[in-house]
Order: C-alpha cells, then structure tokens, then sequence
C-alpha cells in the first residue's frame, strides 16, 4: 500500500494532464496492471488522506488537485491543453506542476467581472492581483470543498472587504501574486512527480515560514493526514 497510493496518484495525475480528464476505473487498473480490489483499496487510502476528491459513493473522481474533473469558475490553459482548476490557489498550481507558462481565465471573487492574466516564468501578468484565503488551513478538510472554492482573486483589498460581508465569509489572508505564485510552487511543484507524497504538518510549516506567513492563520494542525 505504501507505494501503491503514489503510484496510482502519478497514473491518474499524467492522465489528467495528457486527456483533460481523469481515468476511469476501469482504466485505471489497465494503466496499474492491478486487480480491481487492489485498486480499489489504494484509491479509497488515496480519498482517506486527501489525495484525491471521489463522487459520495463511487469511484469517480470528482477533484485530483490542483485539478477539478467538473467545471468551475477557473479555466487554465496552456499552448497544449486545458483544464478547469478547483480554486485561484489550484489554478497558479497548474503551472507550478508543469513547470509551464499558463493563462488563467476566471472572474472576480468567482463573479461576473472577468479576469485574465498569465504566469510566464513564476511572473504574473497582473501582479495588483490579490489571492485570498478565507478559512485557514487548519479548517481545510472540514468540508473539502467550500474552503478551496472560495479561494478566489480580487482586485483590491476593499473588493475582498465587500465580498466576505455580502456572500457572509470570513475576511482571511490575502496574499500578493508575487507570494501566491511562490506559495504554489512550494506545495504543489512536485504533484506531477511519481515521488510524490502528502506533505507533513512539519513540511507545510517550513513552507508557511518560508513565505513569511502570518503564523495566526498560516498554522496547520498536527492532526492534518
């Protein structure tokens, strides 16, 4: 089991990048050259630790971050292929990965003023841009969902300020592009790798400090899996 989760991980991981679209599970034990139950056993570890995001129920993948299998507001391209990403954080991630330029297609505070820029070199074409963060990461896997989604871009401060009290979310941590695009970097430049692994409280603290981060918000438990 152990090196199986990593395996299937990169299997689905290049599939993903190669198709636009994760494998199926029939597929993916064609790709492992393993049973169906053991396959099966090594997605559910993959689910339990947060590798991967399943339908309730099945074996579909609904979200392998930094990428997202159903359509959201963030669309991510390169001059190759395209994705839809789960947050602004998972979008400048798709690029981090790569290690490719990359435009980024998305709105506002996930609303109707559209927003494009590109990433080319670890620079953004925008750099006023800011990323926030409302929920900290220590309240993350609550609910896998609602705190990556609403991991949104603005324009300015007084944007993030108007868009938390209307929508009734908590004002968090706003980072520049500079640290955002840094930040995905850090956490998800080796998601494509076959070595990759989840990273520890210990390793998500280095990188926060790394960054500069508030340590107030910044702080991941030690119980994170």
């Amino acid at each position: 089991m152990q090196n199986l989760v990593p395996r299937l991980h990169h299997l689905m991981m290049r599939h993903m990048i190669e198709t636009g679209h994760p494998p199926e599970f029939p597929r993916l034990c064609e790709l492992a050259a393993l049973p169906a139950g053991e396959v099966e056993r090594g997605i559910r570890e993959l689910e339990r630790m947060h590798g991967v995001i399943l339908v309730p129920g099945t074996l579909r993948v609904w979200s392998l971050h930094p990428f997202a299998a159903m359509p959201t507001r963030f669309w991510v391209s390169t001059g190759k292929n395209g994705w839809w990403a789960n947050c602004g954080w998972c979008a400048l991630a798709v690029g981090a990965m790569l290690e490719e330029d990359i435009t980024v297609t998305t709105g506002e505070g996930g609303e109707g003023r559209a927003i494009e820029f590109r990433v080319a070199n670890g620079q953004a074409s925008d750099p006023e841009l800011l990323l926030h963060f409302p929920y900290p990461p220590a309240r993350w896997w609550e609910n896998p969902l609602c705190p990556c989604a609403n991991i949104l871009f603005f324009r300015s401060e007084s944007a993030i300020e108007e868009w938390c009290l209307r929508h009734h979310h908590p004002r968090g941590s706003a980072l520049s592009m500079e640290k955002a695009v840094r930040l995905a970097g850090l956490w998800f430049g080796d998601y494509a790798s076959p070595d990759w692994r989840r990273k520890t409280p210990e390793q998500a603290a280095a990188i926060f400090a790394e960054l500069g981060l508030d340590p107030d918000f910044w702080t991941m438990p030690a119980s994170f899996r």
